[in-house]
């Protein structure tokens, strides 16, 4: 297994975005020297085969990392299979590594930020993982870069072998603890009133996706998740191109302006309340309500369009 840290980026046809993604990635200085391994997941119809082949071929073209490595898919597998895949392959082979998917924007000291934070916290076992978004926070005083939280968040993150290869995939396991782990539930929502329906939602088949599998993993073993005081990537993906983002782009968040190349982290056990709060609360019940109001009609509005 290699110790050396790999960027792993996961995709399908949006090839007008990854090309944004990967050239802000390479702003980055530490690429140069750092290997980067794509999963591109497969077209599903003729439509979407135009797309899967000009990603590929943006792939195929690219420059600027020490090693480019392609995992292609040679039928469309969905969302959530070619991210479970594409994990195992990184913790079988890699003990630590930063994830990218297709539609995120990184700040120039991404990198530097994801690759210290894995140092940091590496031999801090109840640590999940490290994510680079934060939504927008007033810190008051708090004098480190980083936070401490209890929810996964997968716009931009960085992971070891040893963590990410426990969690549950399989949905009949996934069932088995819905219904005989105590406070199950409750638990899991405690991070955000979406979870528990997202993952019923997965198990039924209405969504193809895999971070709420890893959120069950976290709040099951009650684990830490590392965000920083500022985002360090945007998300671009909320529109009709994406397959599990649409309606009111909620992520629009105040961006790290990428100079700073020094962090202060904290440790595990400092839980600031207030901060907690904050980062709960465009999961609450008032927030997910005034989502789903905006989100409907937009889908109608949408839908009239097309009639009209």
């Amino acid at each position: 297994m290699s110790e050396e840290t790999i960027i792993a980026v996961f995709c399908y046809k949006r090839a007008g975005k990854l090309k944004v993604s990967i050239e802000a990635l390479l702003k980055n200085p530490e690429c140069s020297s750092m290997d980067i391994i794509f999963f591109a997941d497969g077209h599903k119809n003729e439509t979407d085969k135009i797309g899967v082949l000009e990603t590929r071929a943006y792939i195929d073209s690219l420059t600027g990392f020490r090693n480019v490595y392609k995992h292609y898919r040679e039928r469309n597998v969905s969302t959530g299979p070619n991210f479970q895949a594409g994990l195992t392959y990184l913790f079988s082979n890699h003990a630590q590594f930063i994830v990218v998917e297709d539609d995120l924007v990184v700040t120039p000291n991404y990198i530097k930020y994801m690759l210290d934070a894995l140092a940091f916290y590496k031999n801090e076992k109840k640590v999940f993982c490290v994510t680079g978004y934060c939504f927008p926070i007033n810190i008051g005083s708090y004098p480190y870069d980083t936070i401490i939280h209890n929810r996964f968040c997968s716009y931009g993150w960085a992971s070891w072998a040893d963590r990410v290869k426990h969690v549950i995939w399989d949905s009949k396991e996934l069932i088995r603890l819905m219904k005989t782990s105590p406070n199950f539930r409750n638990r899991l929502n405690r991070e955000g009133l979406d979870l528990y329906r997202m993952l019923v939602k997965q198990i039924s088949g209405k969504i193809s996706t895999w971070d709420i599998q890893m959120q069950v993993h976290v709040s099951e073993n009650r684990l830490k998740v590392v965000y920083p005081i500022i985002s360090k990537g945007s998300n671009i993906g909320f529109d009709n191109e994406s397959t599990n983002t649409f309606g009111v782009d909620y992520l629009k968040t105040p961006q790290d302006d990428g100079s700073k190349r020094t962090f202060t982290f904290c440790d595990v056990n400092i839980i600031k309340p207030s901060l907690q709060r904050q980062l709960k609360k465009p999961y609450s019940l008032p927030a997910l309500a005034r989502r789903k109001v905006i989100n409907t009609v937009i889908k109608l509005t949408s839908q009239i369009k097309k009639s009209s």
